[in-house]
């Protein structure tokens, strides 16, 4: 979305990308780990705690089909 590869990443946190996949893939990543990314992309760290659709969707609750929303 930013533009930028794990390489390019990598490159301005001076590490490798080797090095940078497993803190990406740790379970239990610290929170200024994730800040040093968010600053490295250049976005805001919430990013990382949202879900990405550009076309949102819905389920009815109660038959579990999709409920199509237009906005005007």
């Amino acid at each position: 979305m930013h533009g930028k590869t794990q390489a390019d990443i990598a490159a301005e946190l001076g590490v490798l990308p080797t090095s940078l996949s497993r803190t990406i893939n740790n379970p239990r990543i610290t929170l200024a780990d994730l800040n040093k990314l968010a600053n490295a992309i250049g976005c805001d760290i919430a990013e990382f705690f949202v879900d990405y659709n550009p076309k949102p969707t819905f389920t009815c609750p109660h038959c579990g089909m999709p409920i199509n929303v237009h906005v005007d």
